[in-house]
C-alpha cells in the first residue's frame, strides 16, 4: 500500500486557488465585528436601552458612555424615568420604585446592546465595572427598591391542593377544554424534569421563533418493568436555556406510567395529546397501545411518530375550534398558572420557579450527587446553593442536640408556608367596596376616558387612528383593572378568617363546579377518577384517558341556553344536533 504523501502549507493553499480562493480585495469579506447570535426577546430588551441612549445623546450631544461621568448620569436619568413612570403602591400611598436588581440587568443589557452596534467600540471594563461599585453605594441604592423577593416553594401537599382545584372546584371557563388538558400535561413535566417555563413552550426570550417541546422531542416507548409486566414510558428532551448552540447537551428525562394517584402520572396527559392528535404511526387507541406485550429486558418498543409530526408542537395553542397547531406561548401559559393559583387560594403568585426550586431541592434531599443534579437542572455550573436552595436548614438542631431521630418532614412543611394558602381567601370585592370603589376619583377619571375613546372610535375612519384609539383604550382598561386588583389585595389582608372553617359556603365560587359539572360530562368524570389510588391501565385509568381526549378533540359541553331554544330546529350541540320534530309533544 503506497502512503500518501503529506500534504505542505503551499499545496493547501494553491488547491484553495484552485477551488475558488481570491484576494481580500476580491471578496466581500469586510473587518467589521461579528456580534453574538441573540434571541428575539433579547434584542428588545437591547432596543429599549440604546433607545434610552439615543435619546439622552440627543438631549447631550456629544456625550460618550465611555466616559464615567456621563455613565453615571445617564443611569441616574434612567431610573429617575423609571421611577416616575411606576405605580403607586395602595397599601402606603407612595410612588413604587424600580428594583435594584432590574436595574443592574437592564445596564448590563446595555453594554452588550452597546457592542452589538457596528463600529461601536467596547466601553472599557475599568468604566463598567465602576458603574457596578456605584449602584452599591447608599446614595444609589437609596433611589432604588432593595426588597428582596421571598423564595417560594410548591411542595407536594400544596401541588396536590393545586391540581385537585384544577380537576374538581374551579370555575374558570376556558374557551378549549384542550387548554386545560394542556396546561396539566405542562404542569407535570415541569414538576418532574424541573424545566423553566419557556423550555417545553415558547419563551418570551424566543418570541416568534416556535421552539420548544415538539413531537421529534417526544421519545414514546413501551418498557418492560421490574416486574416484568408492559409499561409505558416517555423521555423528553428540554430546550434547555442557554443551550441553543449546543443542542447535545439538552436534558432530556425519563418519565413512566408507573405512578398512583392517578392524577400524577404523567403519561396521561401524555398520550392523550398525542392519540387526539393521531400522532402515532402504528397505534390509534389507548387499547392498541395498552395492549403492547412487554419487549425483552432492557429493550423497548418504540412507538413510531408520524414523519407529518415531528416538527408539529406538542403544546399548541387552542382557539375556540380546537388546536391551531402554533406552538402554546409562555406569556399567557404563565398568566393562566398565576391566575389558577389565586383561584386556589394561594395569594402569591405561583410561577414556573415554585416549581423548578422545589424540584432541585428535592433532588438535592433524596441525595443525588452534584453533577447529576446540574445535568438535571440544565446548569453549566453549580448555582443550585445561591440560586435556588430554600434559607430554612434542613438540619434538625434539636433532635441532633438531643440526639433523638431527626423529622425531616418539618423542613418540606416550613418551605412551603410562604405561600400562604387560605381556602377562603376572596376572589372578588364585597358589593359595598365595589361601589364605592366605583365613585372614587381615580376610577371614575379612568371611567370617563373610557367613555370618551369609546364616542371618538365611532367617529374615526383611519385605521391607523383606530389602532392608536384601541391601544390607548387597552392601557386605560388595564390601568382600572389595576386600580380593582389592588384593592383586592387590600381587603384580602383585612379579610379575617376562620381555620375552622373549611367547607364553601353554596354561593362561593369553590362551589360554582358542582353546581354545574353535570354539564360538562367529561370533566364531571375526570373530577371523579383522577384522584383515585388506581394504575393507568386499571379500568378507571382507560376512562380518564378516553374523557380527556374528548375533551380535547370536542371541547363538549352541554349546550344551555336560557330561553332553552334550539338552533335551526335542531339541539345546539353537534354531537347531539337531534332534531326537534323527532320528539313527540303530547
Amino acid at each position: 500500500m503506497v502512503r500518501q504523501q503529506k500534504k505542505t502549507a503551499a499545496d493547501i493553499f494553491d488547491a484553495a486557488e484552485l477551488n475558488g480562493a481570491r484576494p481580500v480585495e476580491e471578496t466581500d469579506i469586510n473587518g467589521d465585528p461579528v456580534p453574538s447570535v441573540i434571541q428575539p426577546g433579547t434584542e428588545i430588551n437591547y432596543d429599549r436601552m440604546l433607545d434610552l441612549w439615543d435619546e439622552f445623546e440627543r438631549r447631550y450631544p456629544g456625550k460618550s458612555p465611555h466616559d464615567l461621568q456621563t455613565l453615571k448620569h445617564f443611569m441616574d436619568y434612567c431610573v429617575k424615568g423609571w421611577n416616575a413612570v411606576q405605580r403607586i403602591d395602595r397599601s402606603t400611598s407612595e410612588q413604587k420604585k424600580i428594583g435594584y436588581t432590574t436595574v443592574r440587568q437592564r445596564f448590563t443589557d446595555f453594554l452588550a446592546a452597546w457592542q452589538q452596534r457596528p463600529r461601536n467600540k467596547q466601553i472599557p471594563h475599568e468604566v463598567s465595572s465602576s458603574i457596578y461599585r456605584h449602584m452599591k453605594t447608599a446614595k444609589f441604592r437609596a433611589t432604588v427598591s432593595t426588597e428582596i423577593r421571598v423564595r417560594h416553594y410548591l411542595t407536594v401537599p400544596y401541588f396536590r391542593i393545586l391540581m385537585e382545584h384544577m380537576w374538581t372546584k374551579d370555575w374558570c371557563q376556558y374557551g378549549h377544554g384542550g387548554t386545560l388538558v394542556n396546561d396539566y400535561g405542562r404542569q407535570l413535566l415541569s414538576i418532574y424534569s424541573s424545566s423553566r417555563v419557556g423550555e417545553f413552550i415558547e419563551s418570551r426570550a424566543r418570541k416568534g421563533s416556535g421552539r420548544g417541546l415538539l413531537y421529534n422531542h417526544m421519545n414514546f416507548v413501551v418498557i418492560r418493568n421490574e416486574q416484568g409486566e408492559a409499561e409505558t414510558a416517555i423521555c423528553p428532551i428540554r430546550d434547555a436555556k442557554g443551550m441553543s448552540l449546543t443542542p447535545q447537551g439538552r436534558p432530556q428525562h425519563g418519565m413512566y406510567e408507573d405512578m398512583e394517584t392517578l392524577f400524577a402520572c404523567v403519561m396521561l396527559p401524555a398520550l392523550v395529546i398525542a392519540l387526539a392528535n393521531d400522532a402515532f404511526q402504528d397505534c390509534h387507541s389507548e387499547e392498541e397501545i395498552l395492549a403492547i406485550p412487554p419487549p425483552l429486558a432492557g429493550t423497548v418498543h418504540h412507538l413510531r411518530i408520524k414523519e407529518e409530526m415531528l416538527e408539529m408542537p406538542f403544546f399548541q395553542r387552542f382557539n375556540a375550534n380546537g388546536p391551531t397547531g402554533q406552538i402554546e406561548k409562555a406569556g399567557p401559559a404563565s398568566t393562566r398558572d398565576v391566575k389558577l393559583g389565586h383561584r386556589a387560594g394561594f395569594p402569591v403568585n405561583l410561577t414556573g420557579h415554585c416549581k423548578r426550586r422545589e424540584a432541585l431541592v428535592k433532588a438535592e434531599t433524596n441525595g443525588y450527587s452534584e453533577d447529576a443534579r446540574k445535568q438535571f437542572a440544565g446548569h453549566r455550573c453549580d448555582i443550585f446553593l445561591p440560586g435556588y436552595a430554600s434559607s430554612i436548614s434542613t438540619i434538625d438542631g434539636a433532635a441532633s442536640w438531643w440526639g433523638t431521630r431527626p423529622r425531616g418532614f418539618m423542613f418540606e412543611v416550613f418551605r412551603g408556608m410562604s405561600l400562604q394558602w387560605s381556602p377562603q381567601m376572596e376572589q372578588s370585592l364585597p358589593a359595598k367596596v365595589t361601589a364605592d370603589l366605583a365613585q372614587r376619583t381615580d376610577f371614575v377619571a379612568l371611567s370617563e376616558e373610557l367613555m370618551e375613546l369609546g364616542e371618538k372610535l365611532k367617529l374615526v375612519v383611519e385605521e391607523d387612528e383606530i389602532k392608536a384609539l384601541c391601544d390607548h383604550r387597552d392601557e386605560v382598561y388595564q390601568r382600572r383593572r389595576q386600580l380593582m386588583a389592588d384593592e383586592l389585595q387590600k381587603w384580602r389582608k383585612l379579610q379575617s378568617r376562620n381555620i375552622l372553617d373549611t367547607q364553601a359556603s353554596v354561593m362561593s365560587l369553590p362551589s360554582f363546579f358542582d353546581r354545574v359539572r353535570r354539564l360538562d360530562s367529561p370533566r364531571d368524570e375526570l373530577a371523579s377518577l383522577l384522584f383515585l389510588q388506581v394504575p393507568l391501565r386499571s379500568t378507571a385509568g382507560r376512562s380518564a384517558i378516553r374523557n380527556m381526549i374528548r375533551m380535547y378533540q370536542e371541547n363538549p359541553k352541554v349546550a344551555y341556553r336560557p330561553s332553552l331554544r334550539p338552533e335551526n330546529g335542531r339541539c345546539s350541540e353537534e354531537t347531539c344536533a337531534v332534531s326537534m320534530e323527532t320528539f313527540v309533544i303530547p
